[in-house]
């Protein structure tokens, strides 16, 4: 049986335009994800805008008139601040184990998907709750991936 991949569980391509204003923004938002990718006109991954990216924003009194994906977005890395020009993602063939990882060090509710290590190409994203609905599926996700943690 193969290993689960991040292909897997992810679900088809959600994302904002670079340039999404504010309110188109905060609709996209409404989804069931607390975040969503951050895509340039050739549809790659540039950053991140989470629900709090969103309170930060109100936080240092802006309006959503004020702001779009590009100016409120991250890049995933917990210690980063600035410009960022390798927001944190997986590629499909991203084992599970490893995304379980990335998510739980970086403290990420979402997780952008691209076609390859070499294309920032989005194609879907993985949720906290992805990984949880996994686990749930008799027999989807085989205990045997998981090395065990000390």
């Amino acid at each position: 049986m193969p290993a689960t991949t991040a292909k897997d569980i992810m679900h088809p391509r959600l994302s904002l335009q670079q340039k999404e204003p504010g309110k188109s923004l905060i609709n996209k938002l409404l989804s069931p994800y607390p975040g969503l990718p951050v895509v340039n006109d050739d549809d790659e991954v540039v950053g991140i805008v989470t629900e709090y990216d969103v309170f930060d924003a109100l936080m240092n009194a802006r309006t959503i008139h004020e702001f779009s994906a590009e100016s409120i977005m991250g890049c995933g890395h917990m210690e980063h601040e600035g410009v960022c020009n390798e927001p944190v993602c997986v590629s499909q063939s991203t084992p599970i184990d490893k995304v379980l990882e990335i998510m739980y060090k970086q403290k990420m509710s979402v997780l952008p998907v691209v076609e390859s290590d070499r294309s920032k190409k989005l194609v879907g994203i993985i949720a906290r709750k992805n990984i949880i609905s996994a686990l749930a599926e008799r027999n989807f996700w085989p205990e045997h991936e998981f090395q065990k943690r000390a």
